[in-house]
């Protein structure tokens, strides 16, 4: 047992090196510029490991991109349509804590889809999760849903992004207190008769 927690240690820190030299090698140059030779170096590890884990760095985005998405569906876990119309700064919060987790990787993620990409994937993915749980509640406007989910995802997401890629000073709490606010107003507004 041992054994196989100093492989899976192993393993998670070998990853960890790939990802963040190809993040470190991304902020220089573009994606069609990077080779498995140069992410290797950087990583300080032989080609032959990167290939253990990857076929090619078409791979390495792809695994990237589905666990950035995978930890944001998290995010919609146990929540109920209503409570996201009573209360959207609970799905701030979800969202925040996401990105709490692991700053550095999701910097690593930005960087990596300067085009966007991830991001707009992410986005989308939580939009559809929303408009499922949505489709569930009878009582909800379906315009309102829709406009709320667009609003509270997408501009959350969008001023993390920009935390994060910026380098803004402020600490996440400051923003997400901020963010919360106005998915306050945003449903309080939309929910005026």
């Amino acid at each position: 047992m041992e054994h196989r927690k100093k492989a899976d240690l192993r393993v998670i820190r070998t990853k960890k090196a790939i990802r963040a030299a190809f993040a470190q090698l991304l902020s220089e140059k573009d994606l069609v510029d990077v080779t498995v030779t140069e992410i290797a170096g950087c990583a300080q590890i032989n080609r032959k490991t990167f290939y253990n884990y990857y076929r090619n760095t078409e791979d390495l985005i792809s695994e990237i991109e589905n666990e950035a998405i995978e930890a944001f569906g998290e995010v919609m876990q146990g929540v109920e349509a209503d409570d996201i119309l009573r209360t959207p700064e609970k799905l701030v919060r979800r969202i925040s804590g996401v990105i709490a987790e692991d700053v550095d990787y999701f910097r690593d993620i930005l960087v990596m889809s300067k085009n966007a990409a991830v991001f707009n994937r992410i986005a989308d993915s939580l939009r559809e999760r929303l408009r499922r749980l949505f489709a569930l509640q009878d009582s909800a406007d379906p315009l309102l849903s829709e406009i709320l989910s667009i609003y509270v995802v997408s501009g959350s997401l969008s001023v993390y992004r920009h935390w994060i890629i910026d380098g803004w000073k402020e600490p996440r709490e400051e923003i997400d207190a901020y963010l919360e606010t106005l998915s306050i107003a945003c449903a309080q507004a939309a929910m005026r008769p």
